[in-house]
């Protein structure tokens, strides 16, 4: 498996759609099975041997202090004045200097996605099938028909859907949606010059590029709104 063993956590956000219970609780610390949403990616990360996990934070900061304290060890939280978009907040890391070694690929992940592996977690099947001779950039993708509580219209095709791994395909038609876990190598972003940008800018400028995706084959839940968090507690173990 590879080396890699730094990661970011993007939190920063309102979690609007999740109104009213994000007005008090971060969404990434809302609970699911009695335990914040965040503590299952980070202990993920921890007995994957991450060393260094990133936490980028804006609304309700001091939560995440206070519910984050097992992990003080490895986790550092940082405030985000105003928010910058997934882009722009892990450019922002890298310019304050939160990673050691920028030439190592990092792993990127959404606060508020949830998943129950079936044999191996997504970011180990990710980190397993990362190359780094042929990728910049590997996307993990979920069918969007197994991704419970999905409504939306997807985001990629792959150009070999029956393989583990492949490059992207942008269709009207869209059978894929993206995670929100992702490996990227920093050099993509370091010549950025705009302080707030969103990761897909990076994804569609890099399609044709060395830009691939993984189909996950793992449980994953969409958790955008209070309905979406009851269902999952009502109904899963993670």
């Amino acid at each position: 498996m590879s080396d890699i063993n730094e990661a970011m956590i993007f939190s920063a956000g309102f979690g609007k759609r999740m109104h009213p219970l994000s007005t008090k609780v971060p969404k990434p610390l809302l609970k699911v099975n009695g335990k914040p949403i965040i503590s299952y990616i980070i202990e993920d990360l921890i007995n994957l041997n991450f060393k260094n996990i990133v936490i980028n934070t804006h609304h309700l900061s001091e939560r995440f202090h206070d519910e984050l304290k097992p992990y003080s060890r490895t986790i550092k939280i940082v405030f985000e004045e105003e928010i910058l978009d997934t882009g722009g907040g892990f450019l922002n890391a890298i310019k304050r200097n939160y990673f050691s070694n920028l030439k190592s690929p990092k792993v990127l992940i959404n606060g508020d996605v949830l998943w129950k592996k079936t044999v191996n977690s997504p970011i180990k099947n990710i980190l397993r099938n990362w190359n780094e001779e042929t990728m910049d950039l590997l996307l993990c993708l979920i069918k969007k028909r197994y991704f419970f509580g999905y409504k939306g219209e997807g985001d990629f095709n792959l150009e070999e859907p029956q393989k583990v791994i492949s490059r992207l395909k942008l269709e009207q038609h869209k059978d894929f949606v993206f995670s929100g876990l992702q490996i990227v190598k920093p050099k993509l972003l370091q010549k950025k010059n705009k302080k707030k940008f969103s990761m897909r800018e990076i994804f569609f400028s890099n399609i044709k590029k060395k830009i691939y995706g993984i189909n996950d084959k793992n449980e994953w839940y969409h958790i955008s709104e209070p309905d979406d968090l009851k269902n999952v507690n009502d109904n899963i173990k993670i």
